[in-house]
């Protein structure tokens, strides 16, 4: 068994194959691809399987509103047969945001149309032939035709959970938790939230990959890596209210979101986000400085962390993020 530390790589709207091929060379385990209002996951997953050859393609996430499970299962079961075996499902609930304002359907009970999804997901997969009496989707048969059969019937299924339900939900269900900008005093309450959860699925903490998408901000000087993070935080609190920020204010910085969304302008909210707060949601500094964090996330229980650049890094950055956090 290989000594490397595990890696993975959110490349998130951006579609570069060069940058893809640079992510396999230097061992990256997965290379994962969002999709929000932009190009989809799978298409560029589809894409860059034709130019690699070992590491692993993810979605990083797919909603479970925008597509029906069986839309998804076929996609999955798609991707993984054009990679030889290499698709990872990542999924999530999303926000309203994406959900209502882009897809125009409603934010309707997003946990327990999760847990049906997942559970459907996999029955296509399987080939289970008979009907599903859901809530939210009621197919007279959960199989592909018999000139299709997947690769794999036990693709790995990511959660990018957040709050105690969907984190309970993932140990029970899922084989991945992907955390999102998530503040490390809250990691041992949301521990035990997983732990809930595994045991309502009759698992263990060997059944689940702790995953997590950590924000890496690599430059020699400081104050420079410091604003590309807070930045990036900004963005997510200014523009996608309700759900990220839901998760810092329990954590104690309530009082810091709201002069966020207060301040008058990007640069001024940036100026506002609170170094301990990204002490908590990011790894940033040098070289040595990030390679000493992430191995103390490692430590903290994070199996595979899941570095991504943030929002506006040119390709360059990327780049250097690739170089400074490849596994080793």
């Amino acid at each position: 068994m290989s000594s490397r530390a595990r890696a993975g790589v959110l490349f998130s709207t951006r579609d570069d194959l060069e940058l893809v091929r640079e992510a396999e060379r230097l061992g990256f385990e997965s290379i994962w691809a969002a999709e929000g209002q932009g190009k989809t996951a799978f298409g560029k997953l589809e894409r860059w399987a034709t130019v690699t050859d070992e590491v692993q393609l993810a979605t990083g996430i797919v909603n479970v509103f925008s597509r029906t499970p069986a839309t998804t299962a076929q996609a999955l079961a798609t991707l993984d047969d054009h990679s030889d075996g290499r698709a990872i499902l990542g999924l999530g609930v999303a926000h309203p945001g994406v959900v209502e304002a882009f897809h125009g359907t409603d934010f309707d009970r997003p946990i327990a149309r999760l847990a049906e999804y997942i559970r459907l997901v996999r029955r296509y997969l399987e080939g289970e032939p008979s009907a599903f009496d859901g809530e939210f989707y009621t197919p007279e048969r959960t199989s592909f035709w018999e000139a299709f059969e997947p690769v794999r019937s036990d693709i790995p299924i990511y959660n990018a959970a957040l709050g105690p339900s969907n984190v309970r939900l993932t140990g029970e269900l899922a084989d991945g938790w992907l955390p999102n900008l998530y503040p490390r005093e809250a990691f041992d309450q949301a521990s035990e939230w997983l732990e809930t959860g595994l045991e309502r699925g009759d698992r263990n903490i060997d059944d689940i990959d702790i995953a997590m998408y950590v924000l890496v901000s690599v430059d020699d000087d400081p104050a420079v890596a410091r604003d590309a993070a807070a930045a990036h935080v900004a963005t997510y609190f200014r523009d996608i209210p309700g759900y990220y920020d839901r998760v810092a204010s329990e954590a104690g910085f309530e009082s810091m979101i709201e002069r966020v969304r207060a301040a008058s302008s990007a640069e001024a909210a940036t100026a506002v986000v609170e170094d301990e707060f990204l002490e908590q949601v990011a790894v940033i500094g040098d070289e040595t400085a990030v390679r000493t964090r992430l191995a103390e996330l490692r430590r903290a229980g994070v199996n595979l962390p899941i570095v991504r650049a943030p929002i506006g890094a040119d390709r360059d950055s990327v780049k250097q993020l690739l170089e400074t956090t490849q596994p080793t």
